[in-house]
């Protein structure tokens, strides 16, 4: 590959490939495969890709969803066709393009690679940061604090059973809504609290109607929506809301931090938060669970 090929990739190449995909061989075994290709443009899904890749390098469901995902971030794919999972989805994927970017992840991968076999001399710890910055402030502290929109989105995408997500305001624009409704529409649990559905902004009104509609009808159930807010009945002020952020997946990993799931807050704010393991999700689980229960019952579309 011509270095200046990498060096003319956008400043902003985003890493979800490099940091998602279960392995470097995985990731060279998919590069390889796109490398042989004679077409300039091929429709490709998880299927026929795993068909035409070694047996010990076949793409699990997470490998699939980060491939494409970083693929599309990066515009060298689109979604051409849908199925039952995301992970399953036929996209047309440019070439030429795809290459370029899979070489800049393996050289992003092996960074990683190498920055993990560091940290496992390191003592461990069960808090990190994570974070969104203005997109004109440079440097970056990156090497100490992740993007928070991967974090959220891994977060999603390592999910099993339950994700629960506490968020006072939506808006329709963000690929999260995607995300969110791929985790029913792959039979993952999904518990939202949110406030004022009742009166709802036109924002959030969209985004959970949106939500809604691309979730299959026969997963819909998979899918709960709470709303925790109450006003003053002689004043009309309020009473109490929501204004907790936090996204819980399984019992393995917890997000709580300053941002709500809107593309201002995933992509320019200034936002912080924390990703929490081990003990602490338990507890958070157990906070979130007794608002839930509390919460009034939101029935879609709205």
């Amino acid at each position: 590959m011509d270095p200046n090929d990498l060096e003319s990739i956008n400043d902003d190449l985003e890493f979800t490939i490099a940091r998602g995909i279960s392995s470097s061989k995985v990731l060279n075994a998919v590069r390889e495969y796109f490398q042989q290709q004679t077409a300039e443009d091929v429709k490709v899904d998880r299927q026929s890709l795993n068909t035409s890749l070694p047996d010990e390098f076949q793409l699990s469901k997470r490998d699939a969803e980060c491939l494409f995902t970083g693929l599309v971030l990066n515009g060298a794919a689109a979604q051409v066709g849908n199925a039952r999972t995301f992970a399953d989805y036929t996209f047309a994927i440019h070439v030429d393009q795809a290459v370029v970017i899979l070489d800049a992840q393996r050289i992003a991968r092996s960074a990683l690679d190498d920055a993990e076999e560091l940290n496992n001399e390191r003592p461990k710890t069960t808090v990190e940061f994570t974070a969104t910055f203005p997109p004109t402030m440079d440097p970056h502290p990156t090497d100490q604090v992740r993007p928070l929109s991967n974090d959220l989105r891994r977060l999603f995408f390592d999910a099993d059973s339950v994700v629960r997500i506490a968020n006072p305001y939506f808006d329709p624009a963000p690929p999260v809504i995607e995300y969110i409704a791929s985790l029913s529409n792959r039979g993952v649990e999904t518990k939202i609290l949110t406030r004022e559905t009742e009166a709802a902004s036109r924002k959030l009104r969209q985004a959970l109607n949106m939500l809604h509609e691309q979730i299959e009808p026969t997963n819909r159930n998979s899918l709960q929506v709470r709303d925790c807010y109450e006003s003053d009945d002689d004043t009309g002020k309020q009473s109490y809301a929501t204004h907790a952020k936090i996204a819980i997946a399984d019992e393995e990993l917890c997000y709580v931090g300053s941002a709500n799931l809107t593309g201002h807050s995933l992509t320019s704010n200034f936002e912080l938060g924390v990703l929490l393991r081990e003990d602490s999700v338990g507890v958070a689980i157990d906070i979130f669970d007794a608002v839930f229960e509390f919460s009034k019952r939101v029935d879609l579309p709205i």
